[in-house]
C-alpha cells in the first residue's frame, strides 16, 4: 500500500474543521478565570470562521450576562475574540455568537480560551465551538 496522501481535495463546507473547548461552569466564582487550549501548533495558516458558546446546562433568568469568554493567541489574550458576555435564559443546545476581531492565525500558533466566571449562585454551563478553515 502506498504512503501517498489521498487524492481527494476538500471543497466548500467540507474544509471547515470544528474545535471545541472544555465545558466551563458559569458560576465558578466572581472574577475567577479558567483557561483552555483550543488547539496548538497549527500545521498551516488558519482562518477562524465562527465562534459560539453552546449551552449544555440552561442559564438562569438573570446574572449569566456578567460572565464572559474571550479567545486569543496567548493565554488570557483577547486578540481573536474580545470579551463576549454570556446570555441569561438560554436553553440547553442554544448558543451565543461572538464577534471575531482578528480571524487569521499563523501556522505554528495556538488558540486559547478564557472564561471569567461570576458568583456561585448562577446556573449554567457551556463550551466554545470554534469553526476553522485551514489553508490548503
Amino acid at each position: 500500500m502506498s504512503d501517498a496522501k489521498f487524492p481527494y481535495v476538500a471543497r466548500g463546507n467540507q474544509r471547515y474543521q470544528p474545535f471545541r473547548s472544555v465545558t466551563f461552569n458559569i458560576d465558578n466564582g466572581s472574577g475567577t478565570t479558567v483557561d483552555d487550549v483550543i488547539f496548538s501548533d497549527l500545521p498551516s495558516d488558519a482562518y477562524i470562521v465562527e465562534v459560539n458558546a453552546v449551552y449544555v446546562e440552561a442559564t438562569d433568568t438573570a446574572g449569566a450576562a456578567s460572565a464572559n469568554f474571550s479567545l486569543g493567541t496567548t493565554a488570557g489574550g483577547v486578540d481573536v475574540v474580545a470579551a463576549t458576555a454570556l446570555a441569561a435564559s438560554k436553553a440547553v443546545g442554544s448558543a451565543t455568537t461572538s464577534t471575531i476581531v482578528a480571524p487569521r492565525i499563523a501556522a505554528g500558533n495556538a488558540l486559547f480560551a478564557r472564561h471569567t466566571g461570576i458568583a456561585a449562585t448562577e446556573a449554567g454551563q457551556y463550551y466554545l465551538q470554534v469553526l476553522v478553515l485551514l489553508q490548503p
